[in-house]
């Protein structure tokens, strides 16, 4: 047990009254006598009891598209592909438009986004959804209840991450992009519906009735896994239009439909979670796993912290009593979470971010797209020169939770167990300017989205002995 005490503060204020030349004066004096004493307690540590538990179906609520399949010793094998519906395009340019020459689906992803070898040949396979994707969509998702899988694909691409032979000018870009060509009639029947009846297009809600989306899957290769980021498909065809009085043929290109955060998406994963972490985690080792890997389930001495803290100052927070009153304050309460990384051929690094949330919320947070709030979610992000998490603002999680108690909220299991889950966590710049008679102008990170963590393959096994709780909290005694 690791108990600090500071050495009490004492204030003494003595008031004097007194008249001279009258026996009858009264003499009086009163005394305020006030100790604060700040506490730093760390033996709560010694009751976090920490362990991996499954992670395998996760909520697609991203963007990000992972495809490819890749064997890591010492992590397992992932296996990935996507499910996705499309944003269409509100309006198609139908004027002087000669030929549709064809129809592409571009998967654009940079140069450091992908995993394994970069030379690895792999080949994906594109098939049309047979209906609607219904949300929310889980990685352990079966897609053969939403495509025909005896059909043949409508399109199928090889390709390799490598940037190697691209021209210096998509380069000095810095991304590339995989090229599927679409079939010719599936150009045609987009084009023509649309003249047909603009308003399928005037919504992802209507169009997905006409056309449900994608399911792309790796279907050959192994040894590498891209992380998509931009998913658009562009029709590229040839127009006539009048310059100069003069009829001028040439070549264009419209961007359809795209993959938005407005509509449904969500990666299907496989992971086989390699036998060894499987054995390390049964002799009591803990490991941070994703995508759709291990999460670290933690029991939190929720119950201690609070009655600690309330034994100390009275109880409730403020003692009462006829010699003196006891007031107290939790100043803050720091969670820190040490991490090992673990060496492979991949230099595989821990997840960016981690989740503070209970365990019975978690479900709910992730499908209806909740915000940490700082007083029952948090998040943490990766120090990766100290190699640790840290849980710094937990001081409104407990005091959260010693106010509902004073309202006869009882403390329950649920408050005691906590997940620590690999996130992404999105972010903007808000800027706010000054008013008509004053000139400021500010600006601050403001969280936009937080999502599971399936950018690529991650692993990191946690540090037990020496994660940290450090509860600090001041008790003022008023004589």
């Amino acid at each position: 047990m690791k108990i600090f005490r500071f050495l009490p503060i004492a204030f003494a204020i003595v008031l004097g009254l007194s008249s001279c030349g009258d026996e009858n004066s009264a003499i009086g004096s009163s005394i305020v006598d006030t100790n604060i004493e700040i506490v730093v307690d760390s033996s709560f540590q010694e009751l976090i009891t920490v362990e991996s538990v499954p992670n395998d179906s996760v909520v697609g609520r991203t963007i990000t598209q992972l495809i490819g399949r890749i064997s890591i010793p010492g992590y397992g094998r992932l296996e990935t592909d996507f499910l996705t519906q499309f944003m269409p395009a509100a309006n198609f340019d139908t004027v002087g438009v000669n030929k549709l020459d064809s129809l592409i689906l571009y998967l654009s992803y940079n140069t450091e986004s992908f995993t394994g070898d970069s030379l690895a040949p792999m080949q994906l396979s594109v098939y049309p959804l047979d209906k609607r994707l219904e949300s929310p969509v889980y990685s352990g998702i079966d897609p053969a209840e939403y495509y025909n899988a005896q059909a043949a694909p409508v399109a199928l691409t090889s390709y390799n991450a490598s940037f190697l032979g691209l021209p210096d000018s998509l380069i000095e870009l810095g991304y590339k992009m995989i090229r599927v060509k679409l079939p010719d009639e599936m150009a045609d029947h987009f084009y023509q519906k649309y003249k047909e009846d603009p308003t399928v297009f005037s919504s992802p809600s209507r169009f997905t009735q006409y056309f449900p989306g994608f399911y792309v899957k790796t279907s050959y290769g192994s040894g590498c896994v891209v992380n998509v980021q931009n998913t658009v498909m562009n029709l590229h065809y040839t127009k006539t239009t009048v310059i100069n009085d003069k009829d001028s043929t040439y070549n264009s290109t419209q961007t359809l439909m795209a993959v938005t955060p407005e509509i449904t998406t969500g990666n299907h994963i496989k992971l086989e979670i390699d036998a060894e972490i499987k054995n390390e985690i049964s002799s009591g080792k803990v490991y941070l796993q994703a995508p759709a890997g291990l999460n670290v389930l933690i029991h939190f001495p929720t119950r201690k912290i609070i009655e600690t803290f309330e034994d100390a100052v009275g109880g409730s927070g403020s003692g009462s009593g006829s010699a003196s009153t006891v007031q107290g304050l939790v100043n803050s309460l720091t969670l820190r979470i040490p991490v090992k990384t673990v060496s492979s051929n991949y230099n595989l690094d821990p997840p960016q971010f981690l989740l503070f949330i209970r365990k019975s919320e978690l479900q709910e947070f992730f499908e209806k797209k909740k915000l940490p709030d700082n007083v029952n979610t948090f998040y943490a992000k990766y120090d990766s020169d100290a190699h640790v998490y840290n849980f710094t603002g937990l001081r409104t999680f407990i005091n959260n939770i010693i106010e509902k108690k004073r309202t006869g909220t009882e403390i329950t299991d649920a408050d005691e167990e906590i997940v620590l889950v690999p996130v992404s966590v999105y972010s903007e710049t808000v800027s706010s300017g000054g008013s008509y008679y004053y000139y400021s102008y500010n600006e601050k990170e403001v969280v936009t989205d937080v999502v599971p963590y399936i950018s690529a393959p991650s692993l990191a096994l946690v540090d037990v002995d020496n994660i940290k709780l450090r509860l600090t909290y001041s008790k003022q005694d008023m004589k």
